[in-house]
């Protein structure tokens, strides 16, 4: 959740929100720039596939109410009713920065969320895009957050119309050597996509985050300017999958080993493991052995691959 303004709308809560921009403050996914916010896991009960850019309208109304009726002096709880959240509404004056007007960052380090009876999970609540965005350093952060400019809160909060949503699964060390290495033409997803048309393949991005990002490292981000990359990349792929589920053997029974994710070994390759071989249940042993394996195979397909 993100900090809000005070009762009476025209006024700003602090020199934060009359600044023109972040200079001196890492951005957040959450709340990127002074000009939009995001607001898309509030309040944090909603329907999976749940997409609030096609109630806009009456949300934007809701939000204005729920501005206009808030009372930071109360203390009485009362509960979320539905997927709309009383407590969420206008950060700013200007009516385009939405968030939780109950955040203890409005009511001097006071959290007042315990009012909606949901306190504890929006306390929590994140998503896994935030995490991985929360990992990049702040030059990587600001160069993908220019793939959103020009959204308003609305749109960025929205998984269909935000490309970040997508792009971030890739993760934060594929994201970096991009980052790192793309010209300065680059500056929307439209250019991203003519500058590497491999972020419009097909591919699962947390699913082969792992895999892509071993091959980049060993030859470089040039492999992703190439649209034969992805062609050539599908088939090996699914020859590898194909390995690794016989080299793991049949799933044992739920007691005998721990589940995939909740292994101590790298997120991204349990990913692969888990979203595109299909290995829920693996011992770490055997996990470090198809990692190996996995690795091998990586570096014979770098060395062959020839456009």
């Amino acid at each position: 959740m993100i900090p809000g303004r005070d009762r009476e709308r025209p006024q700003a809560p602090g020199p934060f929100f009359e600044r023109d921009s972040m200079e001196g403050n890492e951005p957040t996914l959450c709340f990127p720039d002074n000009r939009k916010t995001c607001f898309a896991c509030c309040p944090p009960i909603r329907p999976a596939g749940y997409e609030h850019i096609l109630y806009a309208g009456m949300i934007k109304r809701i939000l204005r109410e729920n501005t206009t009726a808030f009372d930071p002096e109360e203390r009485t709880i009362r509960p979320i009713t539905g997927f709309s959240c009383w407590a969420l509404g206008y950060l700013d004056p200007d009516f385009r920065l939405v968030g939780c007007l109950l955040h203890p960052a409005r009511h001097g380090d006071e959290d007042l969320r315990f009012r909606i009876d949901y306190g504890e999970k929006c306390r929590r609540e994140t998503c896994p895009e935030a995490r991985i965005f929360d990992r990049l350093d702040p030059d990587t952060r600001v160069f993908w957050l220019h793939l959103a400019d020009g959204l308003d809160a609305f749109s960025y909060s929205s998984r269909t119309q935000n490309p970040l949503f997508h792009l971030l699964n890739w993760g934060p060390e594929l994201l970096t050597m991009v980052a790192g290495d793309a010209p300065q033409a680059v500056h929307s997803a439209r250019s991203l996509a003519e500058t590497y048309p491999f972020f419009t393949s097909p591919l699962h991005p947390r699913a082969t985050a792992w895999p892509v990002a071993r091959l980049i490292l060993l030859r470089g981000t040039g492999l992703l300017r190439n649209p034969a990359f992805a062609l050539r990349l599908v088939p090996f792929l699914a020859a590898l999958d194909d390995d690794l589920r016989k080299e793991a053997g049949p799933c044992p029974d739920p007691p005998s080993a721990p589940a995939v994710h909740r292994l101590p070994d790298d997120p991204a390759f349990l990913n692969f493991l888990r979203l595109y071989a299909g290995i829920q249940r693996l011992t770490l042993e055997r996990a470090r052995f198809l990692k190996e394996r996995a690795d091998r195979s990586l570096s014979q397909f770098a060395q062959h691959l020839v456009f």
